[in-house]
């Protein structure tokens, strides 16, 4: 008989109360995969946008799914083909979408996918690192091409990815400029922010200089407004959705927009878990809870307000 782990899946698509605790089969991994026992779980605005169908035309999962993409772990079996990794290894990564996510005791993951926890860090900090840091990483370097001496806006920097981003930008000696409110002034200030606009009382696109590269985590307005402080030549990267006057204003104003789609990668995430290790990266947790489906409901309402600073944490 298969054994049995508990997860949190939905059934169908739709609101919080579609999420519910069940026994699930623990994965069969393949020869390339890590089967993980999951230790801490981040929580992320992809969760509950796939939970409600927003994404069900990108991927057109199965039921049941069980969300989740991010976690930190320790390794408890090895794929035949798997170098590096080793049961009993503790980890930090997140896996490609599938309707067999991280919202359970055990995940089954490619091992190009994660990387080593730093002995230094908590599992609950190293959950929180590999899918923001990731999608800070590839906007800001791979499609921003940000360089050191460049200046970055950082929209939203007090949030899961922003807050990577500000500290990547910073770690490589660029200038770096983010929004938030009042209360969080500090916050980003202490990991990199040189310079703070309170989108409250300022806007953006009247008060910030020009820059090199605008990192959109925002959308909508903020997105269009983008366009007017950034440098001819420079860049406007977003990971939330294109609005429709993106390709005509980059055209008129000389910049390039582009959209990316974040994606797992090694590389990236073994230099995030090294950052951490260091002490160059900070994951800020803002709400930790115990897993069970009445705190993954709770976690997602948080995440549906946009305005958490730091990162969502489940611990099993």
């Amino acid at each position: 008989m298969t054994k049995q782990m508990n997860a949190i899946v939905i059934n169908e698509y739709g609101g919080r109360d579609q999420l519910t605790q069940t026994q699930m089969p623990i994965p069969e991994i393949s020869e390339h995969q890590l089967l993980v026992k999951v230790v801490s779980i981040g929580v992320n605005p992809i969760d509950w946008k796939v939970r409600e169908g927003l994404r069900k035309k990108r991927y057109n999962f199965e039921f049941p799914i069980i969300l989740g993409q991010e976690m930190a772990g320790v390794v408890a079996e090895v794929g035949k083909d798997v170098t590096g990794f080793k049961v009993g290894d503790a980890v930090l990564g997140y896996g490609t979408p599938n309707n067999r996510g991280t919202y359970a005791e055990y995940y089954a993951v490619d091992a190009s996918q994660v990387a080593h926890k730093p002995i230094t860090v908590s599992f609950q900090e190293a959950a929180g690192v590999s899918l923001a840091g990731t999608t800070a990483w590839q906007a800001i370097f791979d499609a921003g091409h940000l360089k050191v001496g460049q200046t970055v806006l950082v929209l939203a920097g007090s949030g899961g990815v922003g807050s990577m981003a500000i500290q990547l930008a910073k770690n490589i000696g660029a200038h770096v400029i983010t929004t938030t409110s009042a209360p969080n002034e500090h916050f980003v200030k202490s990991i990199g922010a040189d310079k703070v606009i309170d989108y409250t009382t300022q806007d953006f696109s009247k008060v910030s200089p020009e820059v090199d590269l605008v990192f959109d985590t925002l959308g909508g307005q903020n997105q269009i407004d983008a366009f007017k402080v950034v440098k001819p030549g420079g860049a406007v990267i977003s990971v939330v959705e294109t609005t429709n006057q993106a390709a005509e204003l980059a055209e008129n104003h000389q910049v390039t927009f582009d959209k990316i789609n974040a994606h797992p990668e090694q590389d990236v995430i073994t230099t995030l878990s090294n950052q951490l290790g260091s002490g160059k990266l900070k994951v800020k947790i803002a709400t930790q809870l115990k897993f069970n489906v009445e705190n993954v409901r709770e976690m997602h309402k948080l995440s549906e307000t946009g305005h958490i600073v730091g990162k969502l944490i489940l611990n099993i």
